[in-house]
């Protein structure tokens, strides 16, 4: 038998093998790439729900801050130790949302800037932050005794052709409900 024969034989024998090998290969580069695509499209849209919860903490707290100031300056008696903790709060939980990063140092990014930025950055635990944030924002409503705001509004995304946006849409109101889908309002 010539070497060549035996070259042939081994391939035929080790055909079901070799495709088993470029078939796994193609489905693990292609499973790897939607992966990417997946995990990117989740990341921003739990990013989205995220900023706008802080978003809404520091809107809350700077209005409060802009409020309780002049309180505490006029000096009201009785009422006056309440706004000034209150007022503590609110620009803690200021100070909190401001630590927030605005930025993800993935390595994935082109031109790495991570080890560029100071170290407390790098250590950061995002999780902790925002219970933090979290619990400074109850600890300031409960100090102003205001129910809280404990869950990350929903945007209801619906297809205008589909017809079902416009099923609870009064037309006959005026004024600051003209034109409001009344079945989506959550009193």
């Amino acid at each position: 038998m010539n070497e060549g024969e035996g070259d042939v034989l081994d391939e035929i024998t080790n055909m079901e093998s070799t495709f088993y090998q470029q078939g796994y290969q193609a489905g693990y580069d292609h499973g790897k790439l939607h992966g990417l695509f997946e995990g990117r499209e989740l990341g921003k849209e739990k990013a989205w729900e995220l900023w706008e919860e802080i978003g809404y903490y520091e809107g809350w707290a700077g209005t409060y801050v802009d409020l309780l100031e002049g309180k505490v300056v006029e000096g009201r008696e009785g009422r006056k130790g309440k706004d000034a903790r209150a007022l503590n709060h609110a620009q803690v939980l200021l100070s909190l949302i401001q630590s927030f990063p605005t930025t993800n140092p993935t390595p994935s990014q082109p031109n790495n800037t991570i080890t560029d930025e100071p170290k407390a950055e790098a250590d950061l635990d995002l999780a902790n932050l925002i219970s933090n944030i979290r619990a400074r924002y109850k600890l300031l409503c409960s100090s102003l005794n205001v129910k809280p705001r404990l869950q990350v509004a929903q945007i209801v995304e619906v297809d205008p052709r589909s017809g079902a946006g416009a099923s609870g849409v009064d037309g006959g109101l005026d004024g600051p409900v003209k034109g409001v889908d009344t079945s989506q309002l959550r009193f």
